[in-house]
């Protein structure tokens, strides 16, 4: 828990010793944080953790992928892994995998029509060919060439010379739930001590606070009862018997005489 009320979950080093290269995180408001049912770190790159949500259960895989000129050996133990926390989720979730991937998509989806747009930036490279494989192998959608913006709020990293402008960071959502996606943009704006921007999505789903055992609905009353005339005037009898017995108790306080009066109704229907 931070000072400003957040939850940071993170995976990666833990000690001050160790080298902080890589490392991910899902940094969660108080709402979202009750709304967690699991999450597992499963290396210094890869993040998972599901919520509960009004509609249907929603799992987030947060990523840093290896960079463009990394050995392939790295990147394969990193899609590895990938898809090993991928196959772990529950099929009926919403899914998304999102973070860093070092990967350039470009604006071709030629035979690539259902897991992207045409709105990429720039020529696709080595990791966006194994970035869009993935996600054809598991049937994502890439949200940020979907939803036409101008250039400036596709990009999402800027070179320290501010010569080269790509757009390497990515949000994917399983193809039968693109519909809930509304939005996919960069914000250059945001402060975040970064070379990279926000990227931003707005998802039409509303996260649930996860009910513990105890924490359970009171029964809805059967009202239908009341439509007969003898049911009504037995219910009648029953609630005056027990008013009548509040108005002798020594209620100590006005919430307690509000449950008195709300479990008289609740008991006697």
């Amino acid at each position: 828990m931070l000072a400003t009320g957040h939850t940071l979950r993170f995976s990666g080093p833990q000690n001050e010793e160790d080298n902080h290269h890589n490392g991910v995180g899902l940094l969660l408001t108080n709402t979202a944080h009750k709304s967690l049912l699991e999450w597992e770190p499963i290396n210094d790159r890869i993040l998972r953790a599901r919520f509960n949500s009004k509609f249907q259960e929603v799992t987030i895989i947060q990523c840093y992928a290896p960079t463009n000129l990394t050995d392939d050996n790295t990147k394969e133990d990193f899609y590895g892994h990938l898809q090993s926390g991928l196959d772990k989720v529950p099929k009926r979730d919403i899914t998304i995998v999102m973070g860093d991937m070092n990967a350039k998509v470009g604006c071709n989806n030629t035979g690539k029509e259902l897991i992207m747009g045409k709105q990429g930036v720039g020529d696709i490279n080595e990791n966006g060919e194994l970035f869009t494989d993935f996600c054809e192998l598991n049937d994502l959608v890439i949200g940020g060439t979907i939803f036409a913006h101008k250039d400036i709020h596709k990009v999402t990293w800027t070179s320290p010379d501010k010569s080269v402008k790509n757009q390497i960071d990515h949000l994917a959502i399983l193809r039968r739930w693109r519909t809930t996606l509304s939005d996919v943009r960069a914000y250059r704006g945001a402060e975040i001590c970064s070379d990279h921007e926000l990227l931003k999505a707005k998802l039409q789903v509303r996260i649930a606070r996860v009910r513990t055992q105890g924490n359970t609905k009171s029964p809805r009353s059967d009202i239908t009862k009341l439509k007969t005339p003898q049911d009504k005037q037995e219910f009648s009898i029953s609630l005056r018997n027990k008013f009548e017995a509040l108005a002798d108790a020594d209620a100590d306080s006005l919430e307690n005489k509000w449950e008195q009066v709300k479990n008289t109704f609740t008991v006697c229907l």
